[in-house]
């Protein structure tokens, strides 16, 4: 249990400042989350971290770790609950269940709500769901309804018309057909979703037989945990400096990848420039995964930097695409005015020619896409195959369209 020392701040006034700070970040842009947020105690459900932290988290507060030392269970950071819970749009009288427990936000579920008892909460694993009993009625919120579940699976007593708003905490690599089934008609479903090796919290509203996005928040989680979890497959390239993350089990030959980056390579700067604070990139890199396949994401350490071993690519990793014997990705170089301009760097015998194709992409984007807002998300169900699309993201329950 965190002490409380004689200088520490009263968690009301921590609080309202968290409050104030993400208004100022435009985390917060309405009055029922606000209200939520400052009506919440947070830090009673980190207890063993100080109430500065819980507070100011710019990351998740992680709470349980697994025998491997990876965090199983975590409290999210305040702008990520908030951007989530804008999205949702959860309103009095809904019913809402969520998958993975914490109890801070099924907290602020009921609290949007205005009955704790038209929140569910769920988690696969008895000591996170015991915790989040005990810390939900230490906060006085002990009508929440706590299962432990996978919830992956059919609610067996769920809501005969579904639930008006299903809310996932835990990193997804699925749409499982039960939430499908258990989102209410007009239904919102809010998931931290993997796909070709990215990760982006979508809020998806229903339209007619799929799933249509219309927000996404770049974001990470823990990841899920039962049947429905499906781990990316890891490329190494170079020993543990430079790996590519392949993910939906697209084909991809680890010897000839590796013999193909161990070779010469060559560079095309596309003359298409981003701005620090433009916020293009992961909108970029969205929309390649809808155009070009296959695709997954480059990874590199920062001494595979600077040695040249690769070209700049960010901490979370840089788009790639490869064939049978060829490897490309996006880099970055500054230009003036501080700002940066995306090139493409290839290796293997048909190196000119891919880096060509993702370089054709990106200006693409640039020409046509770039001012039309965010990529367009659908999540069709795998019975249905007669998805109009060119490039589609097959995931074991859903297909995924990118527009």
């Amino acid at each position: 249990m965190a002490e409380t020392g004689a200088g520490a701040t009263a968690p009301d006034v921590l609080r309202e400042r968290m409050v104030t700070d993400l208004r100022a970040r435009g985390a917060i842009t309405s009055a029922k989350v606000e209200e939520a947020f400052l009506k919440v105690p947070r830090h009673l459900f980190a207890p063993e971290v100080a109430a500065e932290e819980v507070y100011g988290a710019a990351e998740a507060v992680f709470t349980k770790y697994n025998s491997s030392g990876r965090p199983v269970s975590s409290v999210s950071a305040p702008w990520l609950h908030a951007r989530m819970l804008e999205a949702a749009q959860v309103a009095p009288g809904m019913t809402v269940l969520e998958i993975g427990s914490g109890g801070c936000n099924a907290a602020l579920l009921a609290e949007m709500t205005g009955d704790q008892e038209l929140v569910t909460t769920l988690d696969i694993d008895p000591d996170i769901t015991a915790r989040a009993r005990t810390l939900l009625t230490d906060a006085g919120y002990e009508k929440v309804r706590v299962l432990e579940a996978d919830g992956a699976k059919p609610l067996p007593d769920a809501p005969v018309r579904g639930f008006d708003r299903i809310v996932v905490t835990v990193g997804a690599a699925d749409v499982p057909t039960a939430w499908f089934d258990q989102l209410a008609p007009g239904g919102r479903l809010v998931v931290p979703l993997r796909f070709r090796g990215l990760s982006r919290t979508i809020a998806f509203a229903r339209e007619r037989d799929h799933l249509r996005s219309d927000t996404l928040i770049v974001s990470g989680f823990v990841a899920m945990q039962g049947d429905s979890a499906h781990a990316p497959r890891v490329v190494r390239l170079a020993g543990q400096d430079v790996r590519l993350v392949v993910d939906e089990g697209q084909p991809a030959d680890a010897e000839a990848m590796a013999e193909a980056f161990a070779g010469p390579r060559h560079e095309q700067w596309t003359g298409v420039e981003l701005g620090g604070s433009e916020g293009v990139l992961p909108r970029l890199e969205v929309w390649l995964a809808g155009v070009i396949a296959p695709y997954g994401r480059l990874r590199a350490t920062r001494a595979a930097m600077d040695g040249g071993l690769v070209g700049w690519v960010l901490d979370r990793g840089m788009p790639a695409v490869w064939t049978d014997d060829c490897l490309a990705y996006l880099t970055l170089r500054q230009v003036p005015q501080e700002g940066y301009e995306l090139g493409v760097i290839a290796h293997g015998p048909g190196r000119e020619r891919l880096a060509a194709r993702l370089a054709d992409a990106v200006v693409r984007f640039d020409r046509g896409a770039r001012g039309a807002g965010q990529p367009v998300v659908r999540a069709y169900p795998r019975a249905d195959q007669e998805v109009p699309a060119r490039v589609t993201v097959d995931k074991p329950s859903v297909r995924l369209v990118i527009t």
